[in-house]
């Protein structure tokens, strides 16, 4: 799976919005959305709009106005999120649609069957993980002050930690 900036950025903006929205009705500028999230103001605009028309943010224009979540949080999977930012969750359709040449036929590829699991397991992981799952985690994560380095994860000498719940 890769993820552009548009989509990091996307899950910033829902990620905060989960965050301030206490009881749903709340709207805020994108201006404080921009400058709390370092995301730039005309990238943001355009990301509202796309989060926007698939139904996961609503926008009020004016003074007063401003942006909020369309649906409870724990409603909104990262996956749909994603899916509307990207196009696609993950990115081996293309891959899958391959003709298999291998001696054994394309119905019988275990490089496909394969990667048909890694496809399912990854949108599995992104459509049952809600905004609420990952704000109640980084509300944890900020208070405890634990320390998420992602170079480290990669070289295999540490482990994210897993969430409590599961």
């Amino acid at each position: 799976m890769k993820l552009s900036t548009r989509g990091e950025y996307g899950l910033r903006a829902m990620l905060y919005l989960a965050m301030k929205s206490k009881g749903g009705d709340e709207l805020l500028q994108a201006s404080e959305i921009s400058e709390a999230q370092d995301i730039p103001p005309h990238y943001l605009k355009q990301i509202l709009s796309r989060l926007r028309a698939a139904g996961l943010v609503r926008s009020i224009r004016g003074p007063a106005g401003g942006h909020g979540l369309a649906r409870d949080p724990q409603q909104i999977s990262v996956g749909e999120i994603i899916q509307c930012l990207e196009g696609q969750l993950t990115n081996i359709n293309a891959i899958l649609d391959l003709p298999c040449s291998i001696a054994v036929g394309p119905q019988h590829c275990v490089i496909k069957e394969f990667l048909v699991g890694v496809k399912a397991a990854i949108e599995g992981l992104l459509n049952a993980k809600t905004l609420a799952d990952l704000a109640a985690r980084q509300a944890a994560l900020s208070e405890q002050r634990i320390l998420v380095q992602p170079r480290i994860m990669r070289r295999g000498l540490a482990r994210p930690i897993s969430d409590p719940g599961e």
